[in-house]
C-alpha cells in the first residue's frame, strides 16, 4: 500500500516538473477579473497620493518645503531605528547550548 503512494507521488511530481521545466505553466493566463463600474472611475478633483508625507512634485512653496523636510527628518528617524536594529544583529554573540 505504501508503495502505491510513492509511486503515486512521484509520477505526480515528476509531471508537476515536466510541465514546469517546458514552460507550459508560464503561457497559462489567470481568468481576468471584472470591476464594478464604480470602482473603475476616476475623480479628477482628488490630488495624486504622497509618497510618505511628501509634498506633491509640483509644490514648490514654503509649506511644501516644510512639509518635505519635516517627513524627510521622520524618514530618517527611521532610518537611525533600523540601523541601531541591524547592528545589534550583526554584533549578536552566539551563546553556549544547553545539552
Amino acid at each position: 500500500m505504501v508503495i502505491k503512494w510513492v509511486v503515486a507521488l512521484i509520477v505526480i511530481g515528476g509531471g508537476a516538473w515536466l510541465l514546469w521545466w517546458s514552460g507550459w505553466l508560464n503561457k497559462v493566463q489567470p481568468a481576468p477579473t471584472t470591476q464594478s463600474g464604480a470602482a473603475t472611475e476616476a475623480t479628477s478633483n482628488t490630488p495624486p497620493p504622497t509618497l510618505n508625507g511628501m509634498s506633491a512634485a509640483n509644490d514648490s512653496s514654503d509649506a511644501a518645503i516644510a512639509q518635505d523636510t519635516a517627513a524627510v527628518d521622520t524618514q530618517m528617524q527611521g532610518l537611525a531605528s533600523d540601523s541601531v536594529g541591524v547592528d545589534a544583529s550583526v554584533n549578536d554573540k552566539a551563546t553556549a547550548q544547553a545539552y
